[in-house]
């Protein structure tokens, strides 16, 4: 398997996320997909996992925005920085109908980023 150097993934991911920007949804989703599946075994590119849910919530697809997102938030302690995955959580839950667990993300995201339940 190809080994990316730090200064390599960095450059991809940044290009990734432009073209997101740009809404070239197809594109970044390509870029990000190789990121996670050049990541070293055992330790998953959390940012290209999340871009892979950021796409599929573009596109509309919750189930495999969720399926990003396990992986983005799965085996970390979660910061306040990164309680936007709760929110990405809340809008992918929503997409698939299941709008108890969405409401329940979002509290947990209005919680970690300090606007509280109510926000």
């Amino acid at each position: 398997m190809t080994v990316l150097k730090e200064s390599q993934r960095r450059t991809l991911h940044v290009l990734a996320y432009m073209m997101l920007r740009m809404g070239q949804n197809e594109r970044a989703g390509r870029l990000y997909a190789a990121l996670a599946h050049l990541a070293p075994e055992g330790n998953p590119d959390r940012l290209a996992l999340a871009g892979t849910a950021a796409v599929a919530i573009g596109e509309g697809n919750g189930a495999k925005a969720l399926e990003a997102l396990r992986g983005a938030m799965g085996g970390a302690t979660l910061s306040s920085r990164k309680a936007v995955l709760h929110l990405m959580k809340a809008q992918a839950l929503w997409l698939e109908g299941r709008r108890e667990e969405a409401r329940a993300a979002l509290d947990e995201y209005f919680f970690l980023s300090g606007g509280g339940k109510n926000a």
